[in-house]
């Protein structure tokens, strides 16, 4: 549902000047932006890279957590636009990568805070397929809030921490013969 609206409001955007909603550092009109910045894009290829990753994110997310994941959702969102706004540099931010950052963060650091073998496997994974992002936080390449995602990183470890005792799975005892009546023959 969640990248639904993120596509039509890409293609509202199309008609009505929508990216002019993202967050701006600091001004008052930025403040929109704390629950706009990820449903706004700047072009195809903008919409397309984030797409993607954050619905197979956003899967793991809700397949493994789902007592947490809509927290984690909508705090990831507003905490690291919020960050964004009190840091970031003078632009317009825009997109969902700041979110994307903050879940994929989250997924990873909650396998290994709970400690179960399907979490930490679950960050294995996104450690390979996902683990050049992490160049992603630093300044470099024009035109990308590397604030947007540093911020969606730092807030997904926060959110995992705090939720570390959430939808920890539950550890069976496997003894097999217990509560089984033998019959005699």
């Amino acid at each position: 549902m969640f990248l639904a609206v993120v596509w039509l409001c890409f293609f509202l955007a199309q008609i009505f000047p929508l990216t002019q909603f993202g967050t701006k550092p600091r001004t008052v009109e930025g403040l929109i932006g704390l629950v706009t910045m990820p449903f706004i894009h700047s072009g195809w290829p903008h919409l397309i890279d984030n797409s993607l990753p954050l619905f197979l994110a956003t899967v793991a997310l809700f397949g493994n957590y789902p007592k947490v994941a809509t927290r984690v959702m909508i705090w990831g969102a507003v905490l690291t636009a919020a960050l964004v706004w009190i840091f970031g540099r003078h632009v317009n931010h825009i997109g969902s990568s700041g979110l994307f950052y903050a879940v994929l963060s989250y997924l990873f650091v909650s396998g290994f805070l709970k400690k179960d073998i399907q979490s930490v496997g679950i960050s294995i994974a996104i450690a390979f397929m996902y683990g050049y992002m992490i160049w992603g936080i630093f300044p470099g390449k024009a035109g990308i809030s590397w604030e947007s995602h540093m911020f969606g990183f730092l807030v997904g470890v926060f959110l995992a921490y705090n939720t570390k005792d959430i939808d920890r799975p539950v550890l069976k005892d496997w003894r097999l013969d217990e509560g089984i009546d033998y019959m005699d023959e």
